[in-house]
This record gives C-alpha cells, sequence and structure tokens, in this order.
C-alpha cells in the first residue's frame, strides 16, 4: 500500500511540475508577444524620428544654399561694374575671380556660368572632365539673344538655368546666366543617407512629378496628393504608405520637408520599408519562444535534481551558520548586521562595547544610524592615508573625548534576509598619532619660513650694500674684503634655499617647472662654476656630454642645475687633490621622453655605508667601503637626491669609485626630461621685413574674444584676420595656400578656460599643415602638459598670459627674422626713466639699500612706511610703479594691495619681500600683485624687471 501511495504521489509531483511548466511557458509566450509588439512599435517611432531629424537637416541644408545661392551671385554683379565686363580688362580679371569663388562654393550644383551682353559678347566659365582646371571663353555672337529684365529658372527634367539681369543705371543690358543640375546636386546631399533596400530619398514637384529618386526601381508611391497639398502649406509631415515596383509591393515610412530651390517648389522625402522590422520582430519572437520552452524545462529539470540533495545541504549550511554566529562573537573589531531598514539583527560585543550598551542583546532591534558626513569626516578621510570616502568614517562622542571608527560595510543575506554587515575598526590611536605628527611638520615648516624671512632681511642690507659698493672705485684690500663679505652672504643664501627647497619637498610643495633649455649649456654652467671653487693646479675636473644627447630639451634647468652642483661641490670638499669626471649620457628615449643618466665619480675620501646613507640618504651600494675620516654632510645632497627622485629618475652611490684603487665615491643618477627638438620650416619668409607684412590668422572661440590679447596684436601692426573655430577653418588655411601673394604666414590661436585652443591646434596638426604656417598659442589656461603637446603638434611658440608685449615682440621676430633688421638697436629699446614709483617698506635699512640702487639706475622715488600709509600716498598722487613689502605693521602688504587696486586697478604693483613660499606668492597674486621680486633685491633683478615692462619700441 505505502509503495503505491508513493507512486501515487511521484504522479501528482510530476504533473504538478508539469501544469507549472506549461504555465510558466504560456506566460513568458504571452509576455514576449507584448514585448514584441511594443518593440515594433517602438522601432516605428524610432526609425520616423530618424527620417524626420534626416529629412529636416537636409531641407534646412537646401534652404540655406537657396538663400545664399542668390545672394552670391548678385555680390558677383554689384561688387564691380559688371556692364563694363568686355571693355574693361582689369574689371572683368577681377569678376572671374568672384565668379570662380562662387562656382567652388556651389561646385555640387553648378554645371557652368555665362555673361552676355546687348553687344552679342558672350563669356563662358566651367570646369573641365576632372573638375580641377577652368575652361573660359569668349566670343561674339551671330545673334542677340534675349534680354531678360526680370529673375528666371527655366529647364525641365534635371537640368536649369538662372537668369539674373545685369543693369546699368537701372536698365537691363545683359544676363548672367547660371547652369544647374538639380540631380547631380541631389546626388551629393543624399549619398551619406542613401541605404538601397533599407532607406532611400526622393523628390517631388508641386505638380506630383517625381524629379529625382536614388532607388533603382521605379516605385509609384500612394498618397502622393497628400505629399503635393503639403507643399503649399509649407513645413513638414510624415506618413505611412506604400509603394510599388516591378516585382514588390511594401509598406513604408515617410518623411517629407516642403522647400524651394531657385524658385521651384519641391519636396524632399526620405523612406524606409517597414518589413524589415516586422520580420526580424517575428522571428525573434519565434526563436525566443522555443528557447525560452528549453529553458524552463531544463530548469524545471535541475530543480528536481535540487530537491534530492537539498536535505544535507541544509544540514552544512546549518553548521557554517554557527561557525558565523561564532566567528562574529570572537572578532576583535565591532561587527553590526543590520536589514534594508537599518534595525539591528544582531550585534557583536565589541560594537556594544564602542556604542556604550550594556551588551550585545540591548542592540538588537535598535536602528543603527546612517553616518553623518561633515567637516571631520573628510578631514579623516584625507588625511589617515589611502583612498577613503569620508562616509567611512564614524566619530562617537564621549564623556571624555571621542571614538574614531573606519566603517567598512559588506551586503550579505543573514537568516534568509537581505541586510548589511558593518565592520567597525577603532583607528582613534592612529589618528593621534598622525596629528602629533602632522603638528611636529606644520611647526617645523613654520618655523623654516619664519626664519627664511628674519635671515633673509638683514641679508637684503648685507647684498644691496655689496652691489653698491662694487659700483664705486675702491682699493685692491677693500675689494677683496668685499668679494669675500659677497661670497660669505651667497652661502649663507645658498643654505636657506636649499633648507626651503628641502621643506617644500617634504610637505609635497615643490612644483616643476616644464620650460625650453639647453641641456649642454646648463652641464657646462655647473662644470664652469665647480673650476671657480678649486685650484686647478691640485684638482683636475673633466666634464662630459655624449655627442647622442639632445642639446634642446624641456624640464626644469634650476632643479638640475641644483643638484649637479650639490654633487660637485661634496665631491670637491671631499676631494683635497685628484681627479673629478663628470659624465652625461643618454639612456634612452621614446615618444618625445629622454632618460638623461649622469655619472659623477673623484678620487677623494671614500666612506662606509652608514656614512653614505647619512650624506644622501637611503640608497646605497651595499659594496661601499670603510672610511674613518669626517662626511662632510649637509642639506645640499640630501636635497640633490630627493629633486632626483621627483624629476622621475634613480639614484645610487657607491664607494671607492673605481678611479684610483681605494679612494673616492661614483654617484649615479638618471632624471626624466622631454625633447624641444623641432623640424627647420623652409618658408622662405625672407622677403618679410615689416610686421604690416605678416597676413595673421587669429583663431578664438565662439563664446568671447580676448580684447587684452588682440590689442597687443593690433600694437605690433600686424595684419590681422580674426574667426571663431569651426571644422571650416583648416580649409580656410588651406584655400590661403593657393594664393601665394595673399596667403597666411602667422596662425596665432588663444587658448583660456572657455575654449581649448588646443583642439584647434590638433586639427591643424592632423591636416599636415603646421609645416606651412609659423603657428603660436597664447593661453590663459597654462597647466601641466601644454608645452609638450605643443611640440608633438609642430607649434612653434607657446605664450603664457600674462606676457609683456617685448615678450610677443621678440617672438615675431624669432620666426621673421627680417622684421626691424634695418632699425638701429638703441631706438629699439631704451628704458624710460621718467617713473613715478612708490617704495612702501617698513625696514629703515631695506628702505636705504633700495632707495640706493634706484637712484644708481637713475629713477626717483617716494617712501611710505607701511601699507596704510602706501594707500593714501597711491590716492593723493598717480605712481607708475608701487614696491610693496608684503609683511608690515598696521596693516601687511597684501590688504594695501588690494585696497589700492580697488581704487586704481591699472597700476602695477610689485612685491619685495623675504618671505618666498609658494602660498605667499599665491595669497599675493590674489591680491592683484602682478610681480615678485624676493629678498635680497640685486641691481641685475631690477634692471631686468624695468627693461621687461617700461622698453621704448
Amino acid at each position: 500500500m505505502s509503495e503505491f501511495t508513493l507512486s501515487d504521489n511521484n504522479i501528482y509531483n510530476v504533473r504538478r511540475i508539469l501544469i507549472i511548466v506549461i504555465a510558466a511557458f504560456m506566460t513568458i509566450l504571452t509576455a514576449n508577444f507584448f514585448s514584441y509588439k511594443s518593440l515594433y512599435s517602438k522601432q516605428i517611432n524610432y526609425r520616423t524620428k530618424l527620417l524626420n531629424g534626416q529629412v529636416r537637416n537636409v531641407g534646412l541644408s537646401v534652404d540655406s544654399l537657396d538663400h545664399g545661392f542668390a545672394n552670391d551671385l548678385r555680390r558677383v554683379i554689384f561688387s564691380e561694374d559688371i556692364a563694363s565686363f568686355f571693355s574693361d580688362p582689369q574689371n572683368r580679371t577681377k569678376t572671374v575671380e568672384r565668379m570662380k569663388l562662387f562656382f567652388s562654393k556651389y561646385d555640387d550644383f553648378i554645371t557652368g556660368i555665362k555673361l552676355y551682353d546687348s553687344n552679342k559678347n558672350e563669356f563662358t566659365i566651367k570646369k573641365d572632365e576632372t573638375g580641377i582646371n577652368w575652361l573660359e571663353q569668349t566670343f561674339v555672337l551671330h545673334v542677340q539673344p534675349e534680354i531678360l529684365s526680370e529673375e528666371l529658372l527655366a529647364g525641365e527634367d534635371r537640368n536649369y538655368e538662372y537668369y539674373l539681369p545685369v543693369r546699368k543705371n537701372e536698365i537691363p543690358v545683359g544676363n548672367i546666366v547660371v547652369s544647374v543640375d538639380y540631380h547631380k546636386y541631389f546626388d551629393e546631399i543624399f549619398t551619406v543617407f542613401s541605404f538601397q533596400d533599407y532607406q532611400w530619398q526622393w523628390v517631388v514637384g508641386d505638380s506630383g512629378k517625381i524629379i529625382y529618386s536614388n532607388f533603382e526601381d521605379n516605385l509609384k508611391f500612394s498618397q502622393l496628393q497628400k505629399i503635393t497639398a503639403a507643399l503649399e502649406k509649407g513645413g513638414s509631415e510624415n506618413l505611412i504608405h506604400s509603394a510599388e515596383g516591378k516585382n514588390k509591393y511594401e509598406e513604408i515610412i515617410s518623411s517629407f520637408y516642403s522647400t524651394q530651390l531657385l524658385q521651384k517648389k519641391i519636396g524632399i522625402v526620405f523612406s524606409s520599408p517597414t518589413d524589415n522590422f516586422r520580420k526580424y520582430t517575428i522571428r525573434n519572437f519565434l526563436i525566443l519562444g522555443l528557447g525560452t520552452l528549453c529553458f524552463v524545462l531544463l530548469i524545471s529539470y535541475l530543480f528536481w535534481k535540487y530537491l534530492k540533495v537539498q536535505k544535507s545541504e541544509i544540514d552544512r549550511l546549518s553548521g557554517a551558520e554557527k561557525m558565523l554566529f561564532r566567528m562574529i562573537e570572537e572578532m576583535p573589531v565591532g561587527v553590526i548586521i543590520h536589514n534594508k531598514n537599518r534595525e539591528i539583527i544582531r550585534a557583536n560585543k565589541k560594537a556594544a562595547e564602542q556604542y556604550s550598551y550594556p551588551g550585545e542583546a540591548e542592540m538588537t532591534g535598535k536602528i543603527f544610524p546612517e553616518t553623518a558626513v561633515t567637516d571631520e569626516n573628510s578631514y579623516f578621510s584625507k588625511h589617515l592615508g589611502g583612498t577613503f570616502s569620508p562616509d567611512q568614517f564614524i566619530i562617537l562622542k564621549k564623556e571624555v573625548g571621542e571614538i574614531i571608527l573606519f566603517r567598512t560595510s559588506i551586503p550579505v543575506n543573514f537568516l534568509g534576509e537581505d541586510a548589511s554587515m558593518e565592520m567597525l575598526v577603532d583607528v582613534t590611536m592612529l589618528e593621534s598619532a598622525r596629528k602629533q605628527e602632522a603638528k611636529a611638520s606644520s611647526a617645523k615648516s613654520e618655523f623654516l619660513a619664519r626664519m627664511s624671512y628674519e635671515i633673509r632681511t638683514p641679508l637684503n642690507g648685507i647684498i644691496g650694500m655689496t652691489d653698491i659698493l662694487e659700483e664705486q672705485k675702491l682699493t685692491g684690500e677693500a675689494r677683496n674684503v668685499l668679494s669675500l663679505l659677497r661670497r660669505s652672504t651667497e652661502v649663507l643664501l645658498n643654505i636657506i634655499n636649499d633648507i626651503l627647497d628641502f621643506s617644500k619637498i617634504e610637505t609635497g610643495k615643490m612644483i616643476l617647472d616644464e620650460i625650453p633649455f639647453n641641456l649642454r649649456e646648463e652641464v657646462v654652467y655647473c662644470y664652469d662654476l665647480a673650476r671657480t671653487n678649486i685650484d686647478e693646479e691640485q684638482i683636475t675636473l673633466k666634464c662630459n656630454v655624449d655627442e647622442n644627447v639632445p642639446d634642446k630639451v624641456i624640464g626644469d634647468p634650476f632643479r638640475l642645475r641644483q643638484i649637479l652642483t650639490n654633487f660637485i661641490n661634496h665631491s670637491v670638499e671631499s676631494t683635497g687633490k685628484g681627479q673629478i669626471d663628470l659624465n652625461c649620457s643618454l639612456k634612452d628615449i621614446a615618444d618625445g621622453k629622454i632618460l638623461l643618466g649622469f655619472e659623477l665619480a673623484d678620487t677623494g675620501k671614500s666612506f662606509d655605508k652608514i656614512t653614505l646613507k647619512k650624506i644622501f640618504g637611503d640608497y646605497v651600494n651595499i659594496e661601499s667601503k670603510v672610511h674613518k675620516d669626517d662626511d662632510g654632510s649637509g642639506f645640499g645632497t640630501i636635497l640633490a637626491r630627493q629633486l632626483v627622485d621627483l624629476m622621475g629618475g634613480e639614484f645610487s652611490v657607491e664607494s671607492p669609485s673605481g678611479l684610483d684603487g681605494e679612494k673616492g665615491k661614483k654617484i649615479k643618477f638618471t632624471i626624466v626630461v622631454y625633447s624641444n627638438e623641432k623640424p627647420d620650416k623652409d618658408l622662405h619668409f625672407d622677403d618679410i621685413v615689416t610686421f604690416s607684412q605678416i597676413k595673421t590668422l587669429v583663431i578664438t572661440g565662439s563664446q568671447t574674444r580676448d580684447e587684452e590679447i588682440l590689442g597687443t596684436l593690433h600694437k605690433l601692426g600686424l595684419t590681422l584676420t580674426i574667426t571663431t573655430f569651426q571644422k571650416s577653418t583648416v580649409n580656410q588655411l588651406k584655400a590661403s595656400l593657393n594664393y601665394p601673394g595673399n596667403r597666411y604666414h602667422l596662425v596665432v590661436i588663444l587658448d583660456d578656460n572657455e575654449f581649448n585652443g588646443f583642439d584647434a591646434a590638433e586639427e591643424i596638426w592632423k591636416n599636415n599643415l603646421p609645416e606651412q604656417f609659423i603657428i603660436i598659442i597664447i593661453s590663459s589656461n597654462d597647466v601641466t602638459g601644454n608645452l609638450l603637446k605643443c611640440i608633438k603638434m609642430g607649434i612653434d611658440h607657446y605664450i603664457v598670459k600674462p606676457y609683456e608685449i617685448k615678450e610677443l615682440y621678440d617672438t615675431v621676430k624669432t620666426s621673421f627674422p627680417q622684421v626691424d633688421k634695418n632699425v638701429p638697436e638703441g631706438e629699439k629699446e631704451k628704458v624710460r626713466k621718467d617713473l613715478r614709483i612708490l617704495i612702501v617698506e617698513d625696514n629703515k635699512m631695506n628702505q636705504k639699500v633700495i632707495g640706493t640702487m634706484l637712484k644708481s639706475l637713475g629713477y626717483s622715488f617716494d617712501f611710505a612706511d607701511n601699507g596704510f600709509e602706501g594707500v593714501i600716498q597711491a590716492k593723493t598722487r598717480r605712481y607708475d610703479i608701487i614696491f610693496m613689502d608684503l609683511i608690515m605693521p598696521e596693516m601687511d602688504g597684501f590688504e594695501s594691495a588690494r585696497k589700492i587696486l580697488e581704487y586704481d586697478n591699472s597700476l602695477l604693483i610689485v612685491a619685495f619681500t623675504a618671505d618666498n613660499m609658494p602660498d605667499s606668492k599665491r595669497k599675493a597674486e590674489l591680491s592683484g600683485i602682478k610681480e615678485f621680486i624676493p629678498k635680497p633685491v640685486r641691481i641685475d633683478d631690477l634692471k631686468k624687471f624695468f627693461s621687461r615692462y617700461f622698453i621704448r619700441n
């Protein structure tokens, strides 16, 4: 009996599964039917919108041509006295050129142009079969053609002639006739839209006759009268109708647009068959239906097999669940599991301790709060290291202090319910340690900055006075003392600069320049500088740069100079007698990126590994030998090694050097620079001797124009054409090359926040045009990498705003060397002396130094003892320059500059300060200060400043 019952139950289960499968199949099949029906409708709607958009775009293009054609033709007639075309050769030449330009503009529509007058004279112009060469003909007619006094479009089928009267004193004296080919024009504009069997285009006239179609078969379309009626109303519509050919009859979607082309009303129609969508939908529906049936049957079978092993699986999961609960309890971090409503389902003891609950049971059922993102969260995510988001940190305020928890959320399925498991790690101690370190680092940076300011202030006076005294007539002994004083102050100043640079690197504030420089000149400069500090009878200093090392590179020459100078100085200090060799080689070059290798070896003292680590840092060869003498360590070598890292290189040092037994050390390092090699442009511009001969195309953005830049270009006297960048701009440049006597010589591209000038430069580069022009980019949006882009795209010069007109003048002259060549040098550059200068400085010694320097240069000036007095004097007298100290009592230089510029924003304010930190420079720029001259001030710095801003040209 039990076997029978079991069999019945099996039959019942099989029937139940079968019913479920059939019901599921029918449900899916029905759902697929409606889904594909909806898909078919969407496809039709999508296709209709696509056709509407395409036909409208083409229609607008036809409208534009219709409007511009007649206007451009009238310009040809009215631009010159066309009535004297056959009698005035000069007039005729100009008119023919305009006809060619008109013909070229509408090349896809026009087949020929003729002009005849009342004296039987006729002139024709058209292109030969190649479409390149012009065919011109002038002859006398046997029969005088009729002179039409009004516009007229004559012709049929595809070829028409458009007549326009030529008048003299309001009397028709001839006609200009333009032959056009409608089919040629429609073939051109429909090319990109034509897909045989899927989409085609046709044109219907106002009589209902189809005057053009790009479908191979001759089709007959229904509902043509609806399209014809729409022509009278204008605008655009769409409809679903039928098309009948030789062997087919199908339903199509058509979108049409009413327009006019040279006095002829036409309807442009885009059509597409609907059968493809219907067949595609039905085929996919059947395939998916059969696939669904097979899939449902397979799932049913697998589900039945799954039920057989379900019991053992449940037992296994139960054991795993118990283990999970035990792990949660024993974990040393807080664990909270909550559902979608953030109701706590389970928590462990550590979480209860963190949230100040007596036990985990008291947390169950409570709501786990959302993490409130505050400034504190953002602070922790930024400073605790790694890549964290602010909502990962939870700050729990306690009666004494606070607890900082780092939160990680993991989606889980807990007891059959979707939930989230929050892992809470206490990072309070880590943050406390970080705060102490940050506080110490900040204190050190502030101390270094303050010490720099305090030391630079008296140094300014000492160095300034030595500059002044060097200009005086001194005895030999006095000049030696002065030279010793200068060298001592220079050494002290270099030590201060090294300490500040070291601090900048530690705090991540060091920014490398990207400027062009001559590599060999920098290496030789460091070599020559070292030679002045050695006794060449005791030490032999050699320098070699491999021939394959490029001269012109882009990088930071000042930092390279620091590296070489500091390393060479240490070799000089540790080598009493012997040899020092410096070698530079090319390690690698790829895609404009250059890896340079340097080796500096000497025969001086040898050092053990511990001493080398003390001198240079951590990068030491383990084979270094031991020497007990003084290491001569300082900031310079460690700074140089860190600059190597900053410049993308690697560093190593070993002792001995291998030059002479167990003596000396060898330093090896690499740096990364970029190639600045530019191909020479053979443009033959030697005949250009004045700025007015330089025909310049200025490319700007579409929104705004930088009038300040345009003003400086006008001041140079360049012949300017200003254009907004479009795709046609490249064609404009190409077209100018066809007229050598009237071509562009110089292209100036403006780059700013609203217009990326490098997009225009890239289009010019892609069309191989940089070798045909001198190209300058003027940027008010300078970012790292811009100069490298210029090198890649063949840009000749890159100028960053703000700039002085002299910089632009010199840049243009570099590419046009014959310009102003005959102007005497004395007349080109004369520094103005009639300047009104105000010095705002609280330190009397600095007043004396700066005043003496300015007097020696021939300038008069006024003093203000603080920022407040500076504001008063700037309002009572007009000044050309204000030299401003930044740190002063009563009112500092930043606030003083802001108030002065609020009164007169045209004033030039220059900062004189010993505070040389980047933050101070940024703050000064925000205050409107345009120049930043660090103390100690040198006479050469002042000379360069005046020559940059106050040159009479």
